[in-house]
């Protein structure tokens, strides 16, 4: 071979690499939320994964949908999506993962929050998930007694609770019957409060309030938690001692919760979402269940309602806020 053909063929296969990487697709991610559309870079997942090296509109590109807790909108917003071909697909809860399995059955889905998959139908198994869905369960369903169990050392002598909760929400409908089962159990009558939107709150206290309830139960649901703060201020006005979900709604006033760490999820999700786009399928990656279950307690929210909190629950807290 002739000096000029060999380098002419050296040139050629360097330039091999350059193109390909030219002609790749950036992977694309779906996200959809039950709240607000959050901005890519605000976003806790998106900044999980670039932490793991995917950086937004260099080797990631992101579409996000939020439904502004309007769960009706979550199915067009989950077409929406599809439509956009991504490689993967996030949602936020369980009422995000049923719209999104809903909308496509063969593009990947991870959850961030999702209730019992099986019960859910979105697999036969939790192992090895058999549809196109995988991520990170809630919680276990036991712990509805034990927020229960909780709330009772918090509020010795209690008898009568008021439980807030929303039936729209395939997940907490699970969680309301192992309440009601753990209530009965524990000798403590539940006066159920069901949620359908924002305007119900202030007509479920008033109820609880004509109910003479002495605590109450906070059921983990997109609309809880978005107005946890009203929530936690008409507690405050009545004196009432109420049981959240997550560690960050006692740090943001609630009196106490019992729940798992949310960053556990996101970080796990990001994961997911790297392997499946490393070339991972999803019968591969298993529902999971949290590793870190949390209590934290406020202490200025227990003085700002009159409410000791006794030392043994305060020494098992794994967060006070002061």
């Amino acid at each position: 071979m002739r000096r000029r053909d060999f380098v002419a063929l050296l040139s050629s296969v360097a330039a091999w690499p350059l193109t390909t990487r030219a002609q790749q697709r950036i992977p694309r991610v779906g996200i959809l939320v039950a709240g607000a559309s959050p901005p890519p870079a605000d976003f806790e997942l998106t900044q999980q994964l670039a932490r793991i090296g995917y950086i937004d509109g260099r080797n990631i590109t992101y579409e996000i949908r939020g439904a502004d807790g309007e769960i009706a909108r979550l199915p067009p917003l989950a077409r929406e999506l599809v439509a956009k071909n991504p490689d993967v697909l996030v949602g936020s809860t369980t009422p995000a993962a049923i719209a999104l399995a809903a909308a496509t059955h063969d593009i990947p889905i991870v959850m961030m929050v999702v209730g019992d998959p099986i019960a859910l139908g979105l697999s036969n198994s939790i192992a090895r998930p058999s549809g196109n869905v995988t991520g990170f369960t809630a919680s276990s369903i036991s712990l509805a007694a034990k927020r229960l169990e909780l709330l009772r050392e918090l509020v010795p002598g209690l008898r009568k609770i008021a439980y807030l909760w929303v039936p729209a929400n395939p997940m907490t409908r699970g969680f309301a019957e192992e309440v009601r089962k753990a209530a009965g159990a524990l000798g403590i009558e539940l006066v159920s409060l069901p949620l359908k939107s924002s305007e119900d709150i202030g007509a479920a206290f008033t109820l609880a309030e004509k109910e003479q309830v002495m605590a109450v139960l906070v059921e983990s649901d997109e609309l809880t938690v978005r107005n946890s703060g009203s929530i936690t201020d008409e507690c405050s006005v009545r004196n009432l001692p109420a049981m959240h979900a997550w560690p960050f709604e006692a740090k943001n006033g609630a009196l106490i919760s019992y729940g798992p760490a949310t960053a556990e999820n996101f970080a796990r999700t990001a994961i997911y979402v790297d392997r499946i786009l490393k070339g991972a399928k999803v019968a591969e990656l298993p529902f999971e269940e949290p590793t870190q279950i949390r209590l934290a307690i406020n202490l200025r929210t227990a003085r700002s309602i009159k409410i000791s909190v006794p030392p043994a629950l305060l020494a098992r807290a794994d967060e006070v806020i002061e």
